[in-house]
């Protein structure tokens, strides 16, 4: 996929939003055991106390999901820069090996016409081996000196403009090369930028989950203390409640983006997850042999910049191991594998089952392309890099919502969306 490169400030500032947005609380807003085994004796405070605990919780939720979006959106402007970086590097490896070529091309016929000249000079166009440069039959058919002198002097014309349009012609390439290795320092400047804030949002997602892993553990207990039951079980009610909240949303949000891309007034959005139509090839251009020799070009193009790294913590993406993995957990959701083929339409569609699929437009990541991304949370807070959470969010949602993948699959078909 590719989107218009966006500027490091505008991506530091979607960072710092969530960031303000995403404050962690301090270890004393959390309540303490004393509280909690006080509050077990008072049916308003119990209730009161457990009300708190799931706030937290929630909040804790919130936090690590905002800034893994963040995360993710921050990526996606680094990658998609980064394409464009990749392909600034091949353009000016091409210019570099055009640019060569016709300077090698220029030197070869200018020594060609040296050759002629000097030749004509020593012999006054008589010597036989002078006709060696000439086609051998139009040669032999004229040796007459006059009019040899002539063919020797229309050849050298030739091969002289030749080797003036071939200067040329790598004198514009040059041109060319320096103004591309020029827009790619440019390029470089603002990925470097791009990729910092990626390191940055990254860093901050996996320190925000790692605290809500920390945390989650004793507010869970405390939940179990006050309810009389065991961590086991609320931490199994509170996420069961957290996926079908993720489903209602995300059906929510889908529907919203399409009544929003029905608007007369608003401009086409395409899904660059998506595959596009096959390109067809341009009919091959007739080329025209040169009248005289090249010699081979052995100089490599001069290297490009360094290697553009990919963005940080990104997810190894494997849409064999995923549809391996979905295929494997149809019969889970009690479909048989004639909803695998649906299923197999339904995210190519989506995301080409890329782990890292992200829609910059409408803020949908992943192989279900979760909108956004976060709601797989609820699957497991590795959602960013697992495919496996991914897809087990997404048969989740598809079964709640849908029922089974081939009618999810037309419903896409009919609607365009899921």
């Amino acid at each position: 996929m590719s989107i218009p490169s966006l500027t490091a400030a505008a991506a530091a500032g979607v960072l710092a939003a969530a960031l303000l947005s995403a404050a962690p609380a301090s270890a004393d807003d959390y309540p303490s055991w004393d509280q909690i085994a006080a509050a077990k004796s008072d049916v308003s405070a119990r209730e009161a106390q457990i009300s708190q605990l799931e706030e937290h919780l929630t909040k804790l939720q919130d936090e690590a999901g905002a800034l893994g979006n963040a995360a993710v959106d921050a990526s996606s402007r680094y990658d998609s820069l980064r394409d464009d970086l990749l392909a600034s590097d091949a353009r000016v490896a091409e210019l570099a090996g055009q640019r060569q070529t016709a300077a090698a091309e220029a030197a070869e016929l200018r020594n060609q016409v040296g050759a002629l000249a000097a030749q004509t000079y020593k012999t006054g166009g008589m010597d036989s081996t002078v006709l060696f440069l000439l086609d051998s039959e139009e040669g032999v058919a004229h040796l007459d000196r006059m009019r040899t002198l002539q063919l020797v002097t229309e050849r050298t014309s030739r091969l002289f403009d030749r080797a003036a349009a071939a200067e040329k012609s790598a004198a514009a390439l040059e041109d060319a090369e320096d103004a591309e290795r020029e827009a790619r320092r440019v390029l470089a400047e603002e990925a470097d930028a791009l990729y910092k804030d990626a390191e940055a949002a990254t860093s901050a997602a996996e320190k925000a989950v790692q605290a809500q892993e920390d945390r989650t553990g004793v507010l869970i207990a405390q939940l179990a203390d006050l309810r009389d039951s065991t961590a086991e079980a609320e931490l199994a009610r509170m996420q069961a409640a957290r996926a079908e909240e993720s489903v209602r949303q995300q059906a929510e949000a889908a529907e919203k983006a399409a009544a929003e891309t029905a608007r007369p007034d608003a401009e086409p959005v395409i899904n660059p997850t998506r595959p596009s139509s096959p390109q067809v090839p341009a009919a091959p251009q007739p080329s025209v042999p040169p009248a005289a020799p090249a010699p081979p070009v052995t100089t490599p193009a001069p290297p490009v910049q360094e290697t553009v790294p990919p963005p940080p913590a990104a997810p190894v993406d494997d849409p064999a191991g995923a549809q391996g993995y979905a295929l494997a957990s149809m019969p889970g959701h009690g479909w048989d594998s004639g909803q695998f083929r649906c299923l197999v339409d339904l995210w190519n569609r989506e995301s080409n089952w890329r782990t890292s699929a992200a829609n910059p437009y409408s803020g949908a990541y992943g192989i279900p392309q979760s909108l956004p991304g976060n709601k797989m949370a609820a699957f497991g807070e590795d959602w960013r890099t697992n495919y496996r959470t991914q897809i087990n969010w997404g048969l989740f949602y598809i079964q709640q919502r849908y029922g089974t993948p081939c009618a999810a699959w037309a419903h896409s078909e009919k609607n365009n969306w899921y």
